[in-house]
């Protein structure tokens, strides 16, 4: 017996109230920092939208519950979005989210109370499908790509994304009332995708944060150094910038070199989180002991190093790679094992790209990316800006 609109609503609005206070719960009495304030704040927003949406089924004169409702749901997505970027270290854009919500608040204020429940109905659909769309493009990228709950919540956010977007699509062409659109995107199919999110969503999103407050070796820390035993991300891009800013007032030439360990997503998966941290600590060990004293070491993802020299050109900077490769090859995880990682290496020199730390960045990312397309260890000179 298929359920009435308003039994769907309380079901989707009863999961999104367990999920969301299981994760706020845990947020609260573990790490409190800001990813997991913003995804908490993703979960009350869904709360506070199947809740708005609920009121306005049981009650359709309470048209203030509708508006809530509609803007809550971008709200909650965009959270998501800005958590994850977060996460990987870039700022969270969260006033996107508000103007975001504030536009399909207005589509809904527009139409006024005569347009009925399925006023804004367009411009709400697409916000959820655009914030869901650029969380799965985040999840799937920096640390969050190598983390097997971060491509979990990947998946996850590509099909809510898609069947937002489609459902948007649908509804300007066949209407709310079209027999396509009821039955293939109506309140039942919509209830099994919210259920869908939700729940994939707090058990991926928790584990996350419970990694990252654990103090993983693979995690930012929130001092000076990584767990790792080098620079953390923060630390490293505030002394990079100072030592390119007097480096190119003194025109001392400087290299950036990148440094990624290949497959250690699979290696995780094969023999454990534990296992993988204790080969980024092995790796970064050998940065250390490797690399020239005065060299800065930072460490911005998982498996990702970046080391500022001082390098004459861009061929001295790959002689220095070299030798942390080889330093690498030759030194197995553990005395006695004959486990022995590759790495993916980069240079970017200052004579091609100038004394700007995101140029320089942005070059040694490219051809590191080029480098593990390729099958991974190996070096790439980043080519010369244009």
């Amino acid at each position: 017996m298929p359920l009435d609109t308003l039994t769907l609503l309380a079901v989707s609005g009863v999961i999104a109230v367990l999920c969301g206070l299981s994760f706020i719960l845990n947020t609260a009495f573990s790490r409190n920092d800001a990813i997991g304030r913003m995804w908490s704040v993703g979960f009350i927003a869904a709360i506070l939208g199947a809740f708005g949406l609920t009121v306005y089924a049981m009650s359709p004169s309470t048209w203030i519950a509708l508006i809530i409702g509609n803007a809550a749901l971008p709200i909650a997505l965009g959270s998501m979005w800005s958590g994850a970027r977060l996460f990987n270290g870039k700022s969270a854009r969260f006033a996107v989210v508000g103007g975001v919500a504030a536009l399909v608040a207005l589509a809904v204020i527009v139409r006024g109370p005569d347009a009925g429940g399925w006023a804004g109905a367009v411009e709400f659909n697409l916000g959820v499908s655009a914030f869901a769309l650029c969380a799965a493009v985040e999840m799937s990228s920096r640390r969050l790509k190598r983390n097997v709950n971060g491509r979990i919540a990947s998946v996850v956010y590509w099909l809510v994304g898609g069947f937002y977007a489609a459902r948007s699509l649908v509804l300007v062409i066949d209407g709310h009332d079209g027999a396509f659109f009821i039955d293939k995107f109506g309140s039942a199919t919509v209830t099994f995708v919210n259920m869908l999110l939700m729940v994939t969503l707090s058990i991926a999103l928790s584990t996350l944060r419970a990694e990252r407050a654990g103090g993983a070796v693979g995690d930012f820390t929130d001092g000076i150094h990584s767990a790792a035993g080098v620079l953390s991300a923060s630390s490293f891009t505030q002394a990079a910038a100072d030592h390119l800013d007097r480096a190119e007032h003194a025109a001392v030439p400087l290299a950036l070199i990148g440094a990624d360990i290949d497959n250690l997503p699979e290696f995780n998966i094969a023999f454990g989180r534990a296992a993988g941290d204790q080969a980024i600590a092995r790796f970064a060990a050998t940065l250390r002991g490797t690399a020239p004293v005065m060299a800065l070491i930072g460490h911005p993802a998982a498996g990702r190093f970046l080391i500022l020299v001082e390098a004459a050109s861009a061929l001295d900077a790959r002689a220095i790679a070299a030798r942390l490769q080889i330093a690498l090859v030759d030194t197995p995880l553990e005395e006695g094992e004959q486990i022995r990682f590759t790495a993916s290496f980069s240079v970017a020199h200052t004579g091609d790209h100038g004394h700007d730390l995101d140029a320089l960045t942005a070059a040694v990312s490219r051809a590191v990316e080029a480098v593990k397309s390729a099958g991974g260890n190996d070096i790439q000179v980043a080519a010369a800006a244009r």
